[in-house]
């Protein structure tokens, strides 16, 4: 690995002695540097290099550094915790700057050094490695933490919110894990119980800057699976907006988009939502800090409602008011 590096320096030693533009824009070719762009907002940490070599060798060998930018008159070298694809629209011209690109940078969400801002971030930049655990720091507070990303689902980049999953007969008796704290919940993606509650969720929103939310209950006794997600448009903002910082009840029908496997009765008839007024999220007597999994949807005077809570009843009722069974599940997403 020594000899590696050593050639890899001299060979980007002796090509910054050439002057012209055309040739500075070849240096570290394999490295995907492009002269005459930077990454603007995203650098946390500075250090002197005489050469874009130097330069790419010191981000090279930082954990942290996704990327980084040499400026070509002050000799600085700024490392970056983003790329241009995680963060396109901060990849400027400067003529007097060369991107580097960190070829051998650890994936984004892999370490608690290189986190993601959530899983959306780290599907975007490219590093998602399928469904399963992924190291998040939204806030950029210098302590991530674990979370669970759904990256295959519609499209990928959901990060797991609230849950219930009945793994025995008596998880219903299970001691829940809830909070208004974000940083409490997501981290306990492996409880059989965790809730967010309103101002946690609302502080996440504008930690993570989510645009949807998606809701799936599988209930085993009647096959039925519930599983919807809010449209990214106008509507389902009104969605978000309710679930986070309003009372106002926003109407159901064309907030959402139902998804392949749903065969729920309640996605199917959404005019039929809501209380006191029909076509409408939630229920008037459960505008509560509960709100994101006590009635976000219901059918009011019918048996088909779809919530959770503690007790068996108050699990999911899409067209069977029966006792929970071993597999049936509830979820919430965000991304």
């Amino acid at each position: 690995m020594p000899m590696l590096w050593e050639s890899i320096l001299i060979f980007m030693v002796h090509a910054t002695a050439v002057s012209s533009d055309q040739h500075r824009n070849e240096l570290c070719k394999g490295n995907r540097d492009e002269f005459g762009f930077t990454l603007v907002g995203h650098d946390y940490k500075s250090s002197y290099a005489d050469n874009v070599g130097r330069c790419f060798f010191l981000c090279s060998t930082d954990e942290r550094c996704q990327s980084a930018t040499f400026f070509w008159n002050t000799k600085e070298c700024k490392m970056n915790r983003e790329t241009k694809a995680s963060r396109p629209a901060d990849f400027v011209k400067n003529p007097s700057a060369t991107y580097i690109e960190n070829d051998f940078r650890a994936k984004k969400g892999s370490t608690s050094s290189t986190p993601g801002s959530s899983c959306k971030d780290i599907l975007i930049s490219g590093d998602a490695q399928g469904d399963g655990k992924y190291w998040i720091d939204p806030a950029i507070s210098g302590d991530p933490f674990m979370v669970f990303c759904d990256m295959t689902t519609a499209g990928g980049g959901w990060l797991l919110v609230s849950r219930f999953v009945m793994k025995t007969h008596d998880s219903f008796l299970d001691s829940r894990v809830e909070s208004n704290s974000y940083r409490t919940i997501l981290p306990n993606f492996n409880s059989n119980k965790q809730f967010l509650f309103t101002n946690g969720f609302s502080q996440m929103k504008q930690d993570t800057g989510f645009t949807q939310i998606r809701f799936y209950c599988f209930k085993k006794t009647t096959g039925r699976v519930f599983h919807i997600m809010t449209n990214n448009d106008a509507k389902g903002s009104d969605v978000l907006t309710f679930f986070t910082s309003s009372d106002n009840q926003p109407a159901a029908c064309g907030s959402f988009t139902r998804l392949a496997d749903d065969n729920s009765t309640l996605a199917e008839r959404c005019d039929r939502w809501g209380f006191p007024n029909y076509n409408t999220w939630g229920h008037t007597s459960h505008l509560s800090d509960l709100r994101l999994f006590d009635k976000p949807a219901v059918w009011r005077n019918t048996i088909r409602v779809w919530f959770a809570g503690d007790a068996a009843a108050e699990y999911d009722r899409d067209g069977d008011a029966g006792s929970l069974s071993l597999g049936d599940t509830w979820q919430v997403f965000v991304r």
